[in-house]
């Protein structure tokens, strides 16, 4: 895998700012390092799919669309009936099923370079990105591991509930300072902090 220049490198020596009140409720965090990849599979060929993501990943496609399944570093999220995310602290297993899947079978894509990962953390998470985004994040819908593709501040971005008050936002790279800039009014009222959580260094 290449090494890419944080599209956000710039904007995150800022720092983060308190709130109305005081305090910072809430942290944001580009999360880099990490891998992602596309996985299709065509017709007929599910079986030979399965087994192949199977031997590579360690688990098998989930069934359940955005609902992922989670072996060691690796996480398969099915976004359509014949595509799947995967995402990865590691991208040699990644590699290894770019190499080893037929192409009669389906199609590995590398993400990474063209996704930046965004996490939002705290109690006022889910009330910021309401702001944005047509989507119900009430807890009882929106559970932990669960994930969306949808649009925030006019963009298309894939959104995943990664913890009680943790949300992460896959962004394409070009309109990452975008979003960055319209997170940061969203928040200013609960106040926040700024992080870098760098997966490669672990």
């Amino acid at each position: 895998m290449f090494d890419t220049h944080s599209a956000l490198a710039g904007i995150l020596k800022a720092g983060g700012r308190d709130g109305a009140r005081g305090g910072r409720r809430l942290r944001l965090t580009e999360v880099r390092g990490g891998h992602l990849a596309q996985v299709a599979v065509f017709p007929n060929h599910e079986g030979e799919f399965k087994e192949c993501v199977r031997a590579c990943s360690g688990v098998l496609p989930p069934v359940e669309l955005y609902r992922g399944v989670t072996h060691g570093d690796s996480r398969l999220i099915r976004i359509t009936q014949r595509q799947y995310w995967w995402i990865s602290s590691s991208g040699a297993s990644m590699l290894r099923l770019a190499r080893e899947l037929s192409s009669s079978t389906g199609t590995v894509t590398l993400l990474s370079a063209s996704r930046v990962r965004i996490r939002i953390t705290g109690s006022a998470a889910r009330e910021v990105l309401a702001k944005g985004m047509a989507l119900d994040l009430h807890p009882a819908v929106f559970e932990v591991g669960r994930s969306a593709q949808s649009g925030l501040h006019h963009t298309g971005i894939f959104l995943e509930r990664v913890g009680e008050d943790d949300y992460e936002i896959y962004v394409p790279r070009t309109y990452a300072e975008w979003i960055w800039d319209w997170l940061i009014d969203a928040v200013l009222p609960w106040g926040y902090d700024i992080q870098v959580e760098d997966l490669s260094a672990e």
